[in-house]
């Protein structure tokens, strides 16, 4: 049975008639899952793509925020600065992945199985790795552009943001999720084999 589930197979009992039922009262969810990941991460690409194109706004801002003269920044170094915002953008882009692929699997009728509980393992892993990434992007681009190792603001916690932390905490829920659902599934197919 695992191996049919490795090979993306659907395994006997999610054919039968509670499976399709279950999969038409999740549909919607899962549906709507997919679009919400899709959205999330262009909105993202299209306001980091917006904001910084305009590198006289970006630089002014950051100006701003660290007090400092940001005005002879080279075409180098801001290249560089929104080379990591890219890199943040692309964690962000395997998560909105993984949270597809999954909802995928649960549309494929595959719900309550190895598979899918890994799949939710894999969405939280990434979106934990996502918070590192942005808050190490954040320290890097600001640090490039001020020419300052890891420079403090006046605004003490721009680095680490209440979000950041909401975002982690709510990863490692699902990582926990994951890790429950896995375990119930592998009981449920070691259970089956011996009936």
């Amino acid at each position: 049975m695992l191996e049919a589930v490795a090979h993306g197979e659907v395994p006997p009992f999610a054919t039968s008639a509670l499976r399709a039922d279950l999969r038409a009262r999740i549909n919607w969810i899962c549906q709507t899952l997919r679009i919400a990941a899709a959205l999330w991460i262009t909105w993202g690409a299209v306001l980091a793509a917006i904001n910084w194109s305009d590198k006289a706004q970006v630089l002014q801002n950051y100006g701003r925020a660290f007090s400092v003269d940001l005005s002879d920044v080279s075409a180098a170094r801001y290249a560089a600065a929104s080379a990591l915002v890219v890199v943040s953008w692309t964690t962000g882009a395997v998560v909105a992945l993984c949270i597809w692929r999954l909802a995928s699997t649960y549309l494929a009728g595959r719900v309550f199985t190895v598979d899918a509980a890994i799949w939710l393992r894999r969405t939280a892993i990434a979106g934990m790795f996502t918070v590192i990434v942005n808050v190490l992007a954040r320290v890097g681009a600001t640090s490039i552009l001020t020419g300052q190792l890891v420079p403090i603001s006046p605004f003490r916690f721009y680095y680490i943001l209440p979000q950041n932390l909401l975002h982690l905490i709510f990863a490692v829920f699902v990582f926990a999720l994951g890790h429950i659902f896995k375990a119930a599934a592998e009981m449920a197919e070691d259970h089956a084999q011996i009936v």
